[in-house]
């Protein structure tokens, strides 16, 4: 580095995109105009979204951990500049389709500073974060192209703040939890047909009302997808209990990177979404199905499904607003083989759906009103995924009938081998006619021996060892680059830490020590002390 030190990560950034070749252009353009329209973002959030996202986190949750006081007043200021900054992004800087800022389809440093910069909201409160970022979907889109276009490196990188953001909601709930509550009080149950007249009980239920959330298209696709990706390998094991079933789809759902901006949800609020949309989504298909048999000629998919669709509400009263999920799942082979629609041909049409507790059926036919059916047992019987000891004996026994069959082909191959071997020499032994001297002489390509085969296998090894030999160097070579950055961040924030210390200390060293506070007094000698 020439025994130069850079602590600001934007002149880090600029140097890191000048001095090396391998960085790709669209980081740094040489184009000096991009260069330009980068610095000038560069310059606004300086001077803008800089200090009112560090400066509302900073006096609404960190301040303790380095030993400074909470601040609403500031906090309330930084808030002020931070939701105007995100009101220009959103509308000035991230204008048009484009994925980028300044209309770009690339990222560059400008896009990397600025979310690194919002990326320290993590640490909030989701509902507080949400809060700010919500209002903004242009610019909550470009976080999630930026990481995307980073990773897995963006993570690696955020991996201290996140480790924070972890510290903090862990305190948070103890916070909670350690607050005294109301005295609970015993609610006597009423008996079967009495009802309750404790106004609490029915004013707490309304709440819990209130405050149920709906779910949106982009949660139910994830559900879907959650469920139909759980326990299709019979070597992870399809015979768990329903309670680790669902906790299972629920980790699935919840750790989805496009629902990182909203809040969890539990594996019993996806069981419920899961078996109310199914029941939804089975009555749609015994009324697309009958739609389906009474198709005329020139009817297309879409006039089909209008068709299923007012059979749907004539026969259920209520409109069908799960389009999405049927889509999702109609093709399916799990959900297709778990819910079995037979259509009889005739004079009528008679789908039976089957439930998810496995023993009913819907019966939905030309009369609207559908009638749950048992099943037989011969009915009930499907082709369900293979469990764990039997997925891996097959395994094994499809190795081992593969070894045998390897075995057999390298001795045929090697019987042949000998077998071309003993009829050249019988050949060698003949005297040669008129013809086969004539075809001797104009033989112009010999037929390659064993060993020129064999020389052959042995350099295209030589060439693969060679080949993968070049990838580990240029694996290498871009660790160590990624060290090397590392490295260079951890200075970045050290340097940021001990100007931090320094603003501070330069502070409480404009006061008297009659202004300062006993622990004000205590971080200045402290700040002296790591200082000196």
């Amino acid at each position: 580095m020439n025994n130069l030190n850079r602590f600001r990560s934007h002149a880090i950034l600029i140097y890191l995109s000048s001095a090396y070749p391998s960085v790709v252009d669209h980081w740094y353009p040489t184009d000096l105009s991009k260069r330009a329209r980068i610095h000038s973002v560069l310059d606004w959030h300086h001077t803008n979204l800089r200090p009112g996202a560090a400066g509302y986190v900073l006096n609404s949750v960190l301040g303790p951990a380095l030993g400074l006081p909470l601040n609403p007043k500031a906090a309330a200021e930084a808030e002020q500049l931070l939701t105007k900054s995100l009101t220009t992004l959103d509308t000035f800087w991230l204008k048009g389709n484009a994925m980028f800022l300044l209309g770009s389809n690339q990222p560059s440093i400008a896009d990397l500073s600025l979310v690194c910069e919002l990326t320290q909201l993590q640490v909030l409160d989701d509902k507080d974060r949400l809060r700010l970022l919500s209002p903004h979907k242009n610019v909550e889109q470009w976080i999630e192209n930026t990481r995307k276009a980073t990773m897995p490196h963006f993570d690696e990188v955020h991996e201290v703040l996140f480790r924070a953001k972890d510290r903090c909601q862990k305190q948070r709930e103890m916070a909670t939890a350690s607050k005294p509550g109301p005295q609970s009080k015993i609610i006597q149950f009423s008996t079967i047909g009495e009802k309750s007249d404790d106004p609490n009980l029915v004013q707490n239920t309304t709440d819990r009302r209130k405050h149920r959330r709906k779910w949106s298209r982009a949660e139910d696709a994830i559900l879907i997808s959650a469920w139909l990706n759980t326990s299709k390998d019979p070597i992870v094991d399809n015979e768990h209990k329903a309670c680790a079933f669902w906790k299972r789809i629920g980790a699935y759902f919840n750790n989805s990177a496009s629902l990182a901006n909203l809040p969890k949800r539990e594996p019993s609020h996806c069981k419920q979404r899961w078996s109310k949309l199914n029941d939804k989504v089975c009555k749609f298909v015994g009324c697309y199905d009958q739609a389906l048999n009474q198709r005329s000629s020139g009817q297309s998919e879409d006039d089909v499904f209008q068709v299923a669709y007012q059979v749907y509400t004539n026969n259920y009263k209520s409109n069908f607003t799960l389009e999405h999920a049927w889509r999702e799942l109609r093709h399916s082979k799990k959900w297709c083989s778990l819910y079995p629609f037979e259509n009889s041909k005739g004079g009528g049409s008679s789908k039976r759906t089957k439930l998810n507790n496995g023993d009913r059926v819907y019966s939905s036919s030309s009369n609207p009103e559908s009638v749950p059916i048992a099943l037989d047992e011969e009915e009930q019987v499907m082709d369900l995924p293979l469990g764990v000891k039997s997925s891996k004996q097959k395994e094994k026994k499809v190795a081992t009938i593969i070894t045998i069959e390897e075995r057999e082909a390298d001795s045929g191959s090697r019987l042949e081998n000998l077998w071309v071997l003993d009829e050249e020499e019988q050949v060698m032994d003949r005297p040669l006619g008129v013809k086969s001297l004539e075809q001797k002489e104009n033989k112009v390509a010999p037929k390659p021996t064993i060993e020129e085969r064999e020389a052959a296998d042995s350099r295209s090894r030589l060439e693969n060892l060679w080949a993968l030999k070049e990838k580990e160097e240029r694996e290498a070579d871009s660790r160590s680059r990624l060290e090397n950055l590392w490295a260079l961040k951890e200075k970045d924030i050290e340097e940021q830490k001990k100007l931090t210390r320094m603003e501070v200390l330069k502070s409480l060293l404009g006061r008297t020590t009659d202004q300062l506070s006993e622990k004000e007094d205590i971080l200045k000698n402290k700040l002296i002390d790591e200082m000196l």
